[in-house]
């Protein structure tokens, strides 16, 4: 810690350094908790942001492989439609084969033939032997169309939802075969684009999978994340539920929100322990700062004082013996002259007690702590002044309830409480009171003097205890400064207070353990 040397102003007089800058350590605090949310803050954003990028990656990925899935789709279901026209054909020509071979070696009679219909699945034949309609047996002949019969054909009739197959007899003649694609239709409908949109809507994480058909470019409403892919020629929506990105990007914000909150109000609260810490820290060296300028000053004022008191008093000292002497050998004086020569002994005298308060002052204060019994040298000094206080219409109270002895120097201590007494006659010319009161509180005695004060309130009861302050016309201002002294030797207190309206006091606290 670095002493300051104290400041003197234009009259000499020495002044205590300026209190030193409170250090920005609080505010660095607060800084560094500013820093630490931005970069919370920032790390969050980045968070989101490869967040966002992933989510992305994950909607074109699996929008490629939807793409390759529907394609892959298309080309089985082309094949598949093939193979199954191939299968139907094959089954129709093989059962028209068989019943021209059943029909050459017995005819088939109308009721043989619906029921060879029913076994075989078939929803309609027509047998016509010789090309002639005269030798036609049918079964169900009305859904079959006429056709040509000049060679094995499939023909599929979407409205009566019916395959037909037309076979010439090798012999004259036609077998005309009719299936039902009602099965084979609904295996188509399964095949077909929209039952694997269908499907592949209900994949997780897939909305919706639909056909752009350019109706209106409107954005996905809730939360979703529409990607637009081509599948061979037609462009599909691919619709990605985000609503877990979109948790996931709440419960960051909620989760940096808090933690901000928390950092913020630990930073505050440190920041503020910290402020209060270096206020104390402070306030502390510029305490003992004053001190150290006030020690100084002191020890500058006793070094003065020892000056001046040595050249001082010698002299005052022989002119005070002069003066006596003149009174006392000079028989041809006139009274006049003779008055003249007491009052100058008389300010020599009080000239001299001047340099001794000073020296008083000055001198370094060593407390003895004997025991002593502080009601009893309280009750002295009251005697000692009631002849003056009975004089100036003054009553005087003293009640004690301090048991056992106090240990203190009897003799500082009585120069401190005289000189509070002293100044509570002296500001009463015209009658009053003194009051004093003395108790054990927190294992200090606390002794209370309270007398009225008739020159009014006092606008700063600080400066009574500062050197050479006084309200009287005649004094040296060095009583109550000398009576704080007193009480700092033995670790005490000395404070002024004005409770009420015309009241003074002084509160003097010494401990009861040295």
């Amino acid at each position: 810690m670095t002493a300051y040397a104290p400041e003197t102003d234009a009259a000499g007089q020495h002044q205590p350094p300026d209190p030193t800058p409170l250090g920005p350590s609080w505010k660095i605090n607060l800084l560094v908790i500013g820093g630490l949310i931005f970069i919370v803050l920032a790390y969050s954003l980045w968070q989101i942001g490869q967040l966002r990028r992933n989510f992305q990656n994950y909607a074109r990925e699996h929008s490629r492989v939807v793409s390759s899935v529907i394609e892959q789709n298309t080309r089985t279901v082309r094949l598949a439609e093939n193979a199954l026209q191939q299968t139907i054909k094959t089954f129709l020509a093989n059962t028209a084969k068989f019943i021209d071979y059943l029909d050459s070696v017995e005819p088939f009679a109308a009721e043989e033939l619906q029921a060879f219909a029913g076994e075989t699945g078939l929803s309609a034949i027509r047998i016509a032997r010789n090309g002639s309609d005269d030798n036609l047996v049918s079964s169900g002949a009305a859904l079959l169309p006429s056709a040509a019969c000049d060679n094995p054909a499939l023909d599929y009739f979407p409205q009566k939802n019916l395959y037909v197959m037309t076979w010439p007899r090798p012999a004259k003649g036609c077998i005309t075969l009719g299936f039902s694609a009602a099965h084979i239709e609904e295996l188509h409908q399964q095949l077909r684009m929209p039952a694997l949109l269908k499907a592949l809507a209900a994949l997780p994480g897939i909305s919706y999978v639909k056909i752009d058909e350019r109706e209106a470019d409107l954005s996905p409403a809730g939360m979703i994340v529409e990607q637009r892919i081509s599948a061979g020629d037609t462009v599909l929506r691919v619709g990605f539920d985000a609503s877990q990105y979109s948790m996931r990007v709440r419960q960051i914000w909620r989760n940096v929100l808090i933690f901000s909150l928390v950092l913020a109000c630990l930073g505050v609260f440190f920041s503020w322990l910290l402020y209060r810490y270096q206020s104390a820290y402070l306030r502390k060296i510029t305490d003992f700062e004053r001190k150290l300028a006030r020690e100084r000053e002191d020890a500058a004022l006793g070094r003065a004082t020892a000056t001046i008191t040595h050249e001082i008093r010698n002299p005052l000292n022989a002119i005070s013996m002069g003066l006596q002497r003149i009174e006392l050998e000079a028989d041809e004086l006139s009274p006049e002259h003779r008055e003249l020569a007491a009052s100058m002994r008389q300010a020599v005298k009080r000239t001299n007690t001047i340099i001794g308060d000073l020296l008083r002052y000055s001198r370094p204060m060593a407390a003895k702590r004997n025991p002593l019994n502080l009601p009893e040298l309280i009750a002295g000094i009251l005697h000692l002044y009631k002849p003056q206080c009975e004089a100036k219409n003054i009553s005087v109270s003293h009640n004690s309830n301090l048991a056992g002895a106090v240990p203190g120097d009897a003799e500082l201590l009585g120069q401190l409480f005289e000189n509070i007494i002293k100044n509570a006659v002296e500001a009463q010319p015209e009658g009053g009171y003194i009051s004093v009161k003395s108790h054990a509180e927190n294992g200090r005695a606390r002794i209370t003097i309270e007398n009225a004060m008739p020159w009014g309130s006092i606008d700063d009861l600080a400066q009574l205890l500062e050197p050479y302050f006084t309200t009287k016309t005649r004094g040296t201002g060095l009583g109550l400064p000398i009576a704080r002294r007193i009480a700092q030797a033995h670790d005490g207190t000395l404070t002024l207070a004005t409770p009420g309206q015309d009241v003074f006091r002084a509160v003097i606290t010494i401990p009861l353990t040295p």
